[in-house]
């Protein structure tokens, strides 16, 4: 079953929407999702920079408080083991000069005496027995003189056990100030929180990163990435330090996601009316856009039923006005043909000659206007193009009224129905022309060639999805040769035997002309044994010769 043909005022209209609303709709889901990547790339790529800034800036400091306290180890050691407050005061000075906090700094003897602190109190776990086998001082002993880091009771120490001859001679301890780790920690704009290798929380900005012991949450104990807390999202940043410190960072997402969600629902109803407002105006659109496409139609329909009385009157555009005076003046130049050929039926050839040329030119336009209608649905650029060489081919059909005219001139007009013919069925359709340039003068029917053409181009594609014409011309003795010569579906031999009886007769009792007038203008045209002869093979392709006097222009 054929496809049915969808009418031209409806396509339009889809193309209205398809070109308008499905750009649109497409670069707008487009900038949503390259907003909501930015946007997520922007809040990830902050979250791990301050991450990363505050850990860099941690483990920078607990630098200087290791170094501090190697320093200290050193002199102890150079000391024979004597702590020499004076040297022991000016490294600490010294190294935390910047931080406007010295800290506590403790030396412990192997049986835990205080053998020098940097303030008044010593805390608790440092001396008391029930502390030995955790926190720092435990730490430290297993370090093997390696610089640690621990949490006692809340507190970030750094311990380094001292070694000479094989034995411990004592263990330095430095209480790191926490308030030099919370200004950095403060300086952040997202949940922070700074844990030992352990877990345990030491300074941080926020006690939702924390469980009811003061351990990092479970739920925030893990690797860089996205996760859900209490039905909201949050993006986590967590760094391990040299020195043994974690620092976690989060981003509550919840609150950007709600308002990029708002921004997609404005973007939505913004669109949505667009796309109701199109489709509302694009009916209007196409019935104006139309309107001479219905006339043109309508004046074609009249013309079929016989009424050539009828005017297509069309203002749109350049082009449609100009199909449409051509069209009136075609009708004007075929009454009056028909009118001479009423006042000639005296003379029985120039009378049935003006008869077949009337059938053979409304015949061809209808068929070219056909395709342009089917085209400009596809592309108006290639239909108004069709409509430039239409009026061409016009121009040719109707304002010259010389029986005969040049094969130049011939072909020229060929060269427009060719021009229609590329756009319409574009790779689908192939053709060549071979005619020798000394031919070019001689006089021939005018519009023969382009009817073989036609009638290649209609018979020729059948089910095939190319079609490749030949036309060649060339003289033998006195005599014009043209072929036609396709390789499509070929004929039918029933059809062919039926074909060739017609073109013997004298009249046409068949519903088909194209061959049958170009025979019969010929046979009237030039007494002698001149015509159209055909051969085909079904499923192979068709050749059309056609054989005339050869005769040249004068003057």
């Amino acid at each position: 079953m054929n496809k049915e043909t969808v009418c031209f005022r409806d396509s339009i209209r889809k193309t209205f929407i398809g070109y308008s609303i499905v750009p649109v709709v497409v670069t707008a889901l487009v900038l949503l999702a390259i907003t909501g990547f930015a946007w997520s790339h922007s809040v990830t790529y902050r979250n791990e920079k301050e991450n990363r800034e505050t850990s860099d800036e941690i483990s920078r400091v607990m630098d200087v408080w290791y170094l501090m306290t190697e320093d200290m180890a050193d002199t102890f050691v150079e000391n024979d083991c004597i702590v020499s407050r004076d040297r022991i005061f000016e490294i600490l000075y010294e190294r935390c000069g910047e931080f406007g906090e010295t800290g506590n700094l403790v030396i412990l003897s192997p049986d835990r005496e205080v053998l020098f602190t940097s303030k008044e109190t010593v805390p608790y776990y440092l001396t008391e027995p029930a502390y030995s086998d955790w926190g720092i001082l435990y730490t430290a002993g297993r370090a093997e003189g390696r610089t640690v880091t621990g949490l006692s009771e809340g507190d970030i120490c750094i311990g380094k056990s001292i070694y000479e001859n094989g034995g411990v001679k004592g263990v330095i301890v430095y209480i790191v100030p926490e308030a030099v780790i919370s200004r950095i920690t403060a300086t952040g704009e997202r949940y922070l929180a700074v844990t030992d290798e352990n877990g345990w929380i030491w300074s941080g900005n926020n006690k939702m990163l924390s469980d009811a012991y003061g351990k990092i949450a479970n739920n925030f104990d893990r690797e860089t990435g996205y996760l859900k807390n209490d039905g909201k999202l949050y993006y986590l940043c967590r760094t391990a330090t040299k020195c043994g410190l974690t620092v976690y960072t989060a981003d509550d997402m919840s609150s950007n996601i709600r308002v990029f969600a708002l921004l997609i629902a404005v973007v939505v109803m913004v669109f949505a009316g667009i796309v109701f407002i199109t489709y509302r105006s694009t009916d209007a659109s196409s019935e104006k856009y139309t309107a001479d496409i219905r006339k043109i139609e309508a004046a074609f329909e009249a013309v079929s039923n016989g009424d050539l009385d009828v005017r297509l009157l069309t203002d749109s555009s350049r082009e449609f006005n100009t199909i449409g005076n051509d069209f009136n003046e075609m009708l004007r130049s075929l009454r009056e043909q028909i009118a001479e050929n009423r006042e000639l039926m005296t003379d029985v050839a120039f009378a049935q000659l003006k008869q077949l040329e009337s059938q053979l030119n409304p015949h061809f336009l209808f068929n070219t206007l056909d395709n342009i209608r089917f085209m400009a649905k596809i592309d108006a650029d290639a239909a108004d193009r069709m409509i430039i060489s239409l009026s061409g081919i016009l121009r040719y059909t109707i304002r010259d009224t010389r029986e005969e005219v040049t094969l130049r001139e011939d072909l020229n007009n060929l060269q427009y129905y060719l021009n229609i013919l590329q756009i319409r069925f574009n790779k689908r359709f192939k053709y060549s022309i071979d005619i020798s340039e000394e031919l070019m003068d001689c006089l021939i029917p005018k519009l023969l060639l382009q009817p073989l053409l036609e009638n290649a181009i209609k018979h020729g594609f059948g089910t095939k999805e190319k079609l490749s014409v030949v036309i060649r011309g060339y003289k033998i003795t006195d005599k014009l040769v043209f072929v036609c010569e396709d390789d499509g579906a070929g004929i039918p031999s029933p059809r062919l035997k039926e074909i060739r009886e017609t073109l013997e007769n004298d009249t046409n009792d068949t519903a088909h002309y194209g061959l049958y007038n170009i025979h019969r203008r010929i046979r009237l045209m030039y007494k002698g044994d001149y015509g159209i002869d055909i051969d085909s093979r079904e499923g192979e392709g068709t050749l059309v010769r056609i054989l005339l006097p050869c005769r040249v222009k004068k003057g």
